[in-house]
């Protein structure tokens, strides 16, 4: 008994992490005519995911971009260039506590500010505040449970339907993480990534705007194996899990790169704004 619990217990036995395959097709909606049945399909993108002790690496070896996720950090590896950037304020958290800094300090410079730049100094602290109270609003999410099954690579997943005021805006075939090969790493994955601002995407290639969406996710109480998203009633894109395989590869998957230049941001926002 004493050996059974001792094997159980072993740091060498534990977990090793999981790589799949994300796939995300787009469903081309510009052309309402019939489409014949021999045209071909939008081919999807496939990116390789690497998930250990909730470190999410998203790219794979020959990626010329690679993004890093790990200890409330992200990291922007450019293989071209040979360069990170190490991005501030990417958590939702951090974001949301740099706007209400960035707040106060605009509502202090109002109260110093000249009287002929008053007013724009009032209008910039208004329209900072605008987004600061957005970073702390949840969109209202109602996961739906439906009695209809589908098999993604041979393995059963029932679907879920998530709505956003009245309207289908996701299907999810969720299967059990225990049927999943890393199912429970692939959940954690998924958590870290819920903490990053537009974490929806990069985990799943789906916006969920700048609210945490792990929460409701949460309740769906397996992995989804494919997703498909819906704008006005239409299918416009199709994600797919799949290639499981335990174990991260050995080598330095979430270390940063040797000789690359290392460079501090730029903030987050501005990242995207570029």
């Amino acid at each position: 008994m004493r050996l059974f619990i001792a094997l159980i217990l072993s740091p060498a036995l534990a977990s090793a992490g999981v790589v799949y395959d994300v796939s995300i097709r787009p469903v081309d909606q510009s052309d309402i005519a019939p489409i014949s049945p021999a045209a071909p399909s939008s081919a999807p993108v496939v990116t390789q995911y690497f998930v250990e002790d909730g470190k999410v690496r998203i790219g794979g070896p020959k990626a010329k971009t690679v993004y890093l996720f790990k200890d409330r950090t992200m990291y922007v590896i450019d293989n071209p260039s040979r360069s990170v950037h190490v991005l501030k304020h990417a958590t939702l958290s951090q974001l949301a506590a740099h706007y209400a800094d960035a707040v106060k300090q605009l509502e202090s410079a109002v109260a110093t500010a000249p009287p002929e730049e008053r007013a724009e100094a009032e209008r910039k602290a208004a329209d900072m505040k605008v987004v600061s109270d957005r970073m702390r609003q949840t969109v209202p999410r109602d996961f739906r449970v439906t009695v209809r099954f589908e098999s993604v690579d041979g393995r059963a997943c029932r679907i879920w339907e998530e709505r956003e005021k009245d309207e289908k805006r996701l299907e999810l075939c969720v299967a059990p993480a225990a049927t999943v090969a890393g199912g429970a790493d692939i959940l954690s994955g998924l958590k870290t990534l819920s903490q990053f601002r537009q974490g929806g995407s990069f985990a799943l290639g789906i916006e969920f705007g700048l609210a945490d969406w792990w929460p409701d996710f949460d309740l769906l109480g397996g992995v989804p194996l494919l997703i498909r998203e819906y704008k006005y009633d239409s299918e416009v894109s199709e994600t797919l899990l799949s290639e499981m395989r335990p174990g991260v590869p050995a080598g330095t998957q979430f270390d940063l790169p040797d000789g690359y230049q290392v460079q501090e941001g730029p903030d987050y926002t501005q990242w995207y704004v570029r």
